[in-house]
């Protein structure tokens, strides 16, 4: 049976959408730069999924206060990057691994989910705007090739459908298990934070340097001592 023309009106939007969308992605699928190279990694997937989570879970007056912040945060933290990389570049191994900024967003996003429902909120609203920026700036530094073209789009519109079809489901099915699971999952965040963190942090000396070796002892009277060379140049 054929569909109305007046059906198919709320369609073109979703589909206006799903073509920029592949645009977008055909681009870097073709030179190499496709934003899923750096999206799909635990350091900035876990963080994205706890987000959602988190936005789930909460009462839907205050869903829409937290993605404010998260909006606000991420377009801080792109905008004023220079500031975050001068307070980390202290910290040893920091710049090799991007800034740490993918273990700082898990952190903070594990902070959240392993309170329990009823008290993440006053504790949320501060938060996510600090690890949205974290996840904003660790989005950019993934950059696969520099400043590729098309790249940060992409990669903002991977991370709003992850994020849109984590957060839906958690938000329409509240069930008592999901609680407890978010809190476990929080646990797991915070654990592969300092683990991430960790490691970046003790092995930022990745190069092989050989010890140095034992200074040879010298002696000046070589010569003097029987069996030495002098000894068996003399002539018989």
């Amino acid at each position: 049976m054929a569909l109305p023309p007046s059906r198919l009106v709320p369609l073109i939007v979703p589909a206006l959408a799903v073509l920029v969308f592949a645009v977008l992605l055909a681009s870097g699928m073709q030179n190499g730069s496709s934003a899923f190279a750096a999206i799909l990694t635990v350091e900035l997937l876990l963080p994205l999924v706890g987000v959602a989570v988190v936005l789930g879970q909460l009462a839907q007056a205050q869903r829409v206060w937290a993605l404010f912040a998260i909006v606000l945060g991420a377009t801080v933290g792109l905008l004023f990057r220079e500031a975050f990389y001068i307070l980390m570049a202290p910290v040893p191994g920091a710049a090799a691994h991007l800034f740490l900024a993918g273990p700082i967003a898990c952190a903070l996003t594990g902070l959240i989910l392993i309170l329990p429902p009823t008290m993440r909120a006053p504790v949320a609203l501060p938060l996510l705007p600090v690890a949205a920026a974290a996840l904003a700036i660790a989005t950019r530094l993934g950059d696969p090739a520099l400043f590729a073209r098309h790249y940060l789009e992409t990669a903002i519109a991977l991370q709003v459908s992850i994020l849109t079809a984590v957060a839906w489901p958690v938000a329409h099915f509240p069930h008592p298990v999901l609680q407890t699971a978010s809190r476990i999952l929080g646990s797991w965040m915070l654990a592969v934070a300092l683990l991430y963190g960790g490691a970046y942090v003790a092995g930022r000396d990745g190069g092989l340097i050989p010890p140095p070796f034992p200074e040879i002892p010298f002696e000046e009277n070589v010569g003097t001592h029987a069996g030495g060379p002098e000894t068996l140049a003399e002539p018989i």
